[in-house]
C-alpha cells in the first residue's frame, strides 16, 4: 500500500482562505440583522406590559364603580395619594372613589389602588375632555377618551392604545408607528 504523506508547513500557512472569510462575513451579517428585530420585539413587550397595566386600571375602576354604586376615577398621581395635573402618566396613577365628582381625592374618599411610576422610559398620554377617567355607577364613562403609549425616545414600533367609549367599553389595540 502506498500512503501519501503531506506535510503542513506552518511557515506558509497564514491567515484565512477566501471561503473562510466569506463565511465569517455572512455569519456577522446574520447576527447584526437579528439584533435589530430583537430590540424592536423587546420594545413591543415593554409597551404591551405598560398597556396591560393601564387596561387593568380602567377595568378595575369600572368594576369598582358598578360594585360600589359610586363614581370611581383614575387620575395621574406622582404621590400615590392625590391627583396631579400633567400630560405624561408614566409618573404613576391611582384608582379612587370619587363620591362628589370633583376629580380630586378628598377626605373620606378611598384610594383603591396605586400604580407606581413606569420604570422604563415610556410616554403615556391621556386624550379626553377631562383630566381624569371616571366611571358612573352603571359602568358608563363620564367622558370618553383614550391612552396612547410610545417608547422614549421614539422608535419604529406601533403605539399601544387603550380606548374608553362613552358606554364604558374598554379596548386595547395597536396604532400607527410612534415615529
Amino acid at each position: 500500500m502506498l500512503f501519501l504523506q503531506t506535510t503542513l508547513n506552518h511557515k506558509y500557512n497564514r491567515g484565512f482562505t477566501l471561503v473562510e472569510m466569506m463565511i465569517t462575513i455572512v455569519l456577522i451579517a446574520i447576527m447584526v440583522n437579528l439584533v435589530i428585530p430583537i430590540g424592536q420585539v423587546a420594545e413591543g413587550f415593554k409597551l404591551d406590559y405598560v398597556n396591560q397595566r393601564l387596561y387593568a386600571s380602567a377595568v378595575l375602576a369600572r368594576s369598582e364603580a358598578i360594585k360600589r354604586a359610586e363614581t370611581v376615577s383614575v387620575c395621574r398621581s406622582t404621590t400615590g395619594s392625590g391627583c396631579q395635573p400633567g400630560v405624561n402618566w408614566a409618573d404613576g396613577w391611582i384608582v379612587f372613589v370619587n363620591r362628589n365628582g370633583n376629580n380630586y381625592v378628598d377626605w373620606g374618599e378611598e384610594v383603591i389602588r396605586v400604580y407606581n411610576p413606569v420604570s422604563s422610559p415610556v410616554e403615556i398620554l391621556w386624550h379626553s375632555n377631562a383630566e381624569v377617567l371616571s366611571f358612573r355607577p352603571r359602568g358608563s364613562a363620564v367622558h370618553q377618551g383614550g391612552f396612547t403609549l410610545c417608547s422614549v425616545p421614539k422608535r419604529p414600533v406601533f403605539q399601544r392604545l387603550v380606548n374608553i367609549s362613552g358606554s364604558g367599553l374598554i379596548r386595547k389595540r395597536e396604532g400607527v408607528n410612534c415615529l
